[in-house]
């Protein structure tokens, strides 16, 4: 009889090692191997990278020393944008980057990826008011990082 439970006991020790076997950290390698190569496909900002930013990075990282005006940011989010902070399933939901800096006139002052909202956060400081800024997050959708939220200071 302890001959059988411990065969018994044995089937079951291996077939749990054999449902596990593929669930250990070559997940999250497969994981972060897909996230690398659908930031680098079609992503225009890795390609155009000339701040050497680290998309990875959660430190602040400069970009560039050009300002927007409080007017120009403020016309950004509240009337470009429609005063929304949340873009999924809106018109905005499709804009990059490039669309948003365009719209501004300049790069955002700083670059930070940001793990509480997952995402590329951009961020322009006011030339004007050193407490103003305007902040955007890109998600990446299909390999391209979209519009995914914004806020802003009091832009008066």
């Amino acid at each position: 009889m302890k001959k059988f439970a411990i065969v018994i006991i044995g089937i079951l020790l291996i077939a749990g090692l054999v449902a596990c076997g593929g669930k250990g950290d070559s997940g999250q390698v497969g994981e972060t191997i897909k996230a690398d190569k659908a930031g680098k496909v079609g992503d225009s900002a890795t390609e155009k990278n000339p701040y050497n930013l680290d998309y990875e990075s959660t430190e602040i990282q400069p970009m560039s020393d050009k300002k927007a005006s409080v007017e120009t940011l403020r016309k950004t989010a509240v009337e470009w944008l429609e005063g929304r902070t949340i873009f999924a399933g809106s018109k905005h939901a499709d804009y990059t980057y490039e669309d948003i800096a365009e719209h501004i006139g300049v790069d955002a002052t700083m670059y930070y990826y940001n793990v509480q909202w997952p995402g590329r956060t951009y961020v322009w400081e006011a030339k004007d008011d050193n407490t103003a800024w305007f902040s955007i997050v890109l998600k990446e959708s299909g390999g391209i990082w979209k519009l995914d939220a914004a806020t802003q200071s009091s832009l008066k």
